[in-house]
């Protein structure tokens, strides 16, 4: 590794040109699609003496054409503190990117790139599209090389110092999941959720059959409609426990692809992240670009001691829609540690939680509950069960909003935020005052009348809700927080 020179314009690994091929076919199809169904389903749109398989060979043969020349014409190097990259043959681009504002550098590696042994990278910072800034085809050694280097933000060029201190660091394993621990997760994901899904798309897919074969469905209706008439409670029993096994094995299944293999890892100052079976994720997160930290659970993780955790970065708004640095299970020490990891300061004191006011329970219950209860009131006097429904779902609303205020506190010690929030499921959220970019001061007419308000605390990554506090602690805490923003001299990123 020590001989590879991340200075000199270099093109992507050769054996890779397929993967290359696939990705810029993706992209083109993607934009062209609608020209492509018009041509093949209208043929009077094409000259006499092109047919269809002559029309393919052609578009192939300029993609190919195109993917060789994307190819040639792609080249990547680090000079004086600027990741750049040099791409296109009719337009030429030049991305220059400066080394501190990278946020994350990721490598991911599909069925095929596994295949042909060569790996993807893609660069984000916080404020460009991301889209633009991948490399598709790399060997492993300089994918690792590279990686470490950008995310190191070095203010020096390469040397051999700098190879050394990456590699002679040692990594400590914080988790690692088996498939037997994935399995064990997978039981305990949300499957009403994915259930939902399965019947949503299997509503879809029996519209489209219905469409097909028009006659075939009318034939069979009338049996079918006789069939779940006899069979009543009996059906949608069955129904049910069918659309709960095939909820569980789905979750099972997608809880494995995407994180078998699952490991967490400390290097350095940083942790790397690898997770997938047909598409593996490489991630690497250095602890100063975390900009809040999360772990939750629910009942029945709370029956296997499982936690969720996830890591929020400071990157752009495309980036963050898919972007996976979490872990699906892990356990109380794990979060300890990896707590210890990232803020490495006294924690507020676990008895020092202030929760919000009864009233938010108020609000809350108002407009989830009573509400709509009352929107629906015509509807009871032609249909008394409507009544008792109206009833039940006052109950049950009450029930969940209660839990939701219950559980809705926050925590803080001039250096450091904690939020808790949830209602089936608790979620616990932290982090540093100084990654703090503005805080929002919240307060309605009814709030006021009341002397309460709430706060919207916003860093890199999202924001933290603190709902109803009393006023006057809001305000305190709005100017604890800024005025911290305003002494550090930490890196918030």
């Amino acid at each position: 590794m020590s001989n590879l020179d991340l200075t000199n314009p270099t093109r992507q690994e050769l054996r890779g040109f397929l993967v290359i091929l696939v990705f810029e076919l993706q992209k083109k199809a993607r934009v062209f699609w609608p020209v492509l169904i018009l041509l093949f389903t209208q043929k009077n749109l094409l000259p006499e003496n092109i047919t269809i398989p002559i029309a393919l060979g052609i578009i192939v043969l300029f993609l190919v054409v195109h993917a060789i020349l994307y190819y040639l014409n792609f080249y990547f190097y680090v000079e004086e503190n600027q990741f750049i990259i040099k791409k296109g043959y009719l337009r030429k681009i030049v991305l220059s990117i400066p080394l501190e504002r990278i946020q994350s550098v990721n490598t991911k590696q599909n069925l095929l790139q596994q295949l042909l042994n060569v790996y993807s990278l893609e660069v984000d910072t916080a404020g460009s599209a991301g889209k633009e800034l991948n490399i598709y085809s790399l060997s492993g050694d300089y994918t690792e090389h590279l990686t470490q280097f950008l995310q190191s933000h070095k203010e020096n060029t390469i040397d051999d110092e700098s190879d050394s201190t990456f590699n002679n660091q040692e990594e400590v394993e914080i988790l690692k999941l088996s498939p037997a621990d994935l399995l064990r997760i997978g039981i305990s994901q949300n499957h009403v959720r994915t259930g939902l899904i399965i019947v949503a798309f299997g509503s879809q897919i029996w519209n489209q059959i219905q469409d097909l074969f028009q006659e075939e469905t009318d034939a069979y209706s009338d049996s079918v409609q006789h069939l779940l008439s006899n069979s009543g409670i009996l059906f949608f029993t069955v129904f049910v426990i069918l659309a709960l096994l095939a909820s569980i094995l789905a979750t099972l299944v997608f809880t494995v692809i995407k994180y078998y293999g699952f490991r967490l890892v400390k290097h350095q100052e940083s942790y790397k992240i690898t997770a997938g079976l047909f598409n593996k994720r490489k991630v690497l997160l250095p602890f100063s670009k975390v900009q809040q930290f999360n772990w939750e659970t629910g009942p029945i993780k709370k029956l296997f001691g499982i936690f969720k955790i996830s890591f929020k970065q400071a990157v752009s708004k495309q980036v963050q829609q898919k972007q996976v640095v979490d872990a699906p299970g892990c356990l109380n020490h794990h979060i300890e540690s990896i707590r210890e990891d990232l803020f490495k300061r006294d924690l507020p004191d676990a008895n020092e939680k202030i929760y919000s006011h009864r009233r938010y329970f108020n609000l809350l219950w108002f407009f989830s509950g009573w509400l709509p209860a009352l929107v629906s009131s015509p509807v009871y006097i032609y249909e008394p069960l409507w009544l008792i429904a109206g009833g039940a779902w006052l109950l049950i609303s009450g029930l969940y909003n209660w839990m939701k205020v219950s559980k809705s506190y926050f925590q803080f010690n001039k250096s450091q935020l904690i939020v808790g929030k949830g209602a089936i499921n608790t979620v616990w959220q932290q982090t540093e005052s100084y990654k703090t970019q503005s805080v929002d001061f919240r307060q309605s007419f009814f709030q006021k009348r009341r002397g309460l308000a709430s706060l919207r605390v916003n860093n890199a990554s999202g924001h933290l809700n603190i709902p109803y506090i009393p006023e006057e602690m809001a305000h305190q805490l709005m100017n604890d927080l800024l005025y911290h923003v305003e002494i550090s001299e930490e890196k918030w990123m």
